[in-house]
């Protein structure tokens, strides 16, 4: 078995596969959880623990912590153990997170695609029809933008997000739920659609990510959720690179 870790800004997601097959995942914010989670799997025999990291820092810690007090393997991924085309000017600048996604999507879909992951960041991978990556976009996340919101504005209070009944807000709470994700819809309906209309090409489009489901919700462009997808993708690159 193998325990892929995806570490973020905001969170951490785990999962422990058998093969490829999910067994356990866990969403959480601390080093405190990710050592419950850990001692809640120690019943299973694990071979490699695998990180995606955006966190320098948090790769330490937690390389750390699953070398010397679990005695794991630890394979970091990089843009170099990707083993993708990356066609762009710094490569090494592509987040890991990002290339998990795209190796995932050229091994289990269909391609040229473009994949939007929301999280702390909303982020647009172009993969065109030879399976490489040719770029992309980073948008503020939606959870992002609202807090940066809320934080700015005296007379504003954190609310649920999610889409209000509708577009024209009858209180605080619904003015603040329509602009922050009605706003969000546009923006992935209206990036994709200028994608498509730069280069001609129709994708095939997946989501991923915290907020991939209320958006899909949404959504009139055909597409795929799946909220696996980086997860997957740190498991087929360490696959890839112990053939």
């Amino acid at each position: 078995m193998k325990l892929a870790i995806d570490i973020g800004n905001t969170s951490t997601s785990i999962g422990l596969f058998d093969d490829y097959d999910i067994i356990k995942k866990n969403h959480f914010h601390t080093i405190d959880d990710f050592i419950l989670f850990l001692n809640d799997i120690k019943k299973y025999h694990i071979e490699c623990a695998i990180i995606s990291s955006v966190v320098p820092h948090l790769t330490i810690a937690y390389k750390k912590i699953l070398i010397k007090d679990y005695h794991f393997s630890v394979f970091i991924i990089d843009y170099k153990s990707s083993g993708l085309t990356l066609k762009v000017r710094e490569p090494e600048t592509v987040g890991p997170d990002r290339l998990c996604n795209i190796f995932a999507v050229i091994k289990d879909y269909d391609i040229p695609a473009i994949i939007v992951d929301f999280g702390t960041a909303t982020t647009y991978d172009v993969i065109n029809k030879n399976s490489e990556f040719i770029g992309g976009a980073i948008a503020t996340g939606i959870e992002t933008s609202a807090q940066y919101l809320i934080d700015k504005a005296a007379l504003l209070s954190k609310t649920d997000l999610m889409f209000p009944d509708t577009i024209i807000g009858i209180d605080t709470t619904s003015n603040i739920q329509s602009g922050v994700m009605f706003g969000a819809l546009d923006q992935v309906e209206g990036m994709i659609q200028r994608i498509q209309k730069e280069t001609n090409i129709d994708y095939s489009i997946f989501l991923t990510g915290g907020f991939s489901h209320l958006i899909a919700s949404k959504l009139s462009i055909n597409h795929t959720i799946d909220t696996n997808l980086t997860l997957k993708g740190i498991v087929y690159i360490h696959d890839y690179n112990n053939q």
